[in-house]
């Protein structure tokens, strides 16, 4: 049996996972912690995998531990499914509805273009990393929240124990999980006494008790905390100078140019694990009630069945119906806010930096694996 991830994650998929998209859809592997898991590749079956009330987001398999959060994170926004998780979804999502975060788009450019105004004070080369693509979303997240942002570091270092891809339940993750429960628990009991114009203050306003918004609150810091996908994004059309030349001439094309760097570029090593419920078919193999089923929506972004030309990089594609920010009840709680903020980077940075261009080979940008949502662990460019 297989183990997975077959090689180092590197922002891309290797031949074998791209050759099983079409072969083998559905096959057994090894967990790097020795569990055995389904691995589910084709877009028809990670659409059932991440849609049907079949499978569980999180839940107790033969062994009492499949599927569960990684390092004991308590989220119920995260761990629930059926009618508990769409009652707590109804009210966060009210903040991140198309047209609610277009409201936040003068915000999004005002920051980037502070920090762009840095970039090209330091001179160039840049680290893109460290000048825009980290920043700018802990900016946003803990803006809409009410947070510091001066916690940054703090948060930085909670979530990488938290997503530590070496150990499910390691000490570390959670004393990290608990001192980011604590922290927002405190903001919750600051917001009580002193409400402002924040998602917190607002959470406070509905049904939810003080550590579902906490919670909730922790949730959307950690899934907003860095946007890998601007860089990945971005790194794509450095490889592809057509497609850069066709976004330069016309920017008018840059959402459609976000849903494809979202389909095509492989921006975090994340893989959805669930529990599947009660037996099921998927591509003619017969899945037991228990058993472990991990999906993996950058693979089926690549399968032929559903996308023409699937390694082909178009950033005129359409329909584009990717599945890199979720499926069905769990699609990315903040997809919206996310295409926006990479729209606003790329876009900024193409405008403002008309040379814009990497400063080393792309073979040569080195990679942090560390985590579940790993990306790039530099990337030097030049103007």
């Amino acid at each position: 049996m297989r183990t997975y991830p077959f090689e180092p994650f590197q922002g891309r998929l290797s031949d074998e996972v791209l050759r099983m998209v079409v072969d083998e859809p559905v096959s057994r592997v090894r967990l790097p912690d020795g569990r055995p898991c389904w691995l589910v590749l084709g877009y028809e079956q990670v659409c059932t995998v991440l849609g049907d009330p079949r499978f569980a987001r999180f839940g107790n398999g033969p062994s009492g531990t499949v599927a569960a959060c990684p390092n004991g994170s308590g989220s119920r926004t995260l761990r629930s499914d059926g009618p508990d998780h769409a009652a707590l979804r109804r009210v966060a999502a009210r903040a991140f509805a198309p047209r609610t975060v277009e409201g936040y788009r003068p915000r999004v450019q005002s920051l980037t273009d502070r920090l762009l105004d840095a970039m090209a004070a330091r001179g160039r080369p840049a680290d893109l990393m460290t000048a825009l693509v980290k920043p700018l979303p802990v900016l946003v997240i803990c803006e809409l929240l009410g947070v510091p942002a001066a916690d940054e570091t703090r948060f930085g270092e909670w979530a990488s124990a938290i997503l530590s891809v070496t150990a499910f339940d390691s000490p570390a993750g959670r004393a990290a999980q608990a001192a980011l429960d604590r922290y927002f628990m405190d903001l919750v009991a600051a917001r009580r006494a002193d409400p402002g114009d924040d998602l917190v203050s607002a959470w406070l306003t509905t049904h939810l008790t003080a550590p579902e918004i906490a919670d909730l609150a922790a949730t959307v810091l950690r899934g907003g905390r860095e946007i890998n996908s601007i860089a990945s994004g971005l790194r794509t059309l450095f490889e592809h100078p057509d497609q850069l030349a066709l976004l330069r001439a016309d920017p008018s094309r840059l959402p459609g140019a976000v849903e494809e760097m979202l389909r095509y570029s492989v921006h975090s090593n994340m893989f959805r694990v669930q529990t599947a419920l009660e037996d099921v078919s998927l591509a003619g193999v017969r899945i037991s009630a228990g058993d472990c089923v991990m999906a993996l929506p950058a693979a089926a972004n690549r399968d032929p069945r559903q996308f023409a030309e699937p390694d082909v990089f178009d950033i005129g594609r359409s329909p584009n119906p990717h599945l890199s920010q979720g499926y069905g009840a769990h699609f990315c709680l903040g997809g919206a806010l996310g295409r926006m903020e990479i729209e606003v980077a790329i876009g900024s940075l193409l405008s403002r930096f008309p040379g814009l261009a990497p400063a080393v080979a792309v073979t040569d940008i080195a990679w942090r694996n560390e985590r579940f949502n790993a990306g790039m662990a530099a990337f030097p460019v030049t103007w």
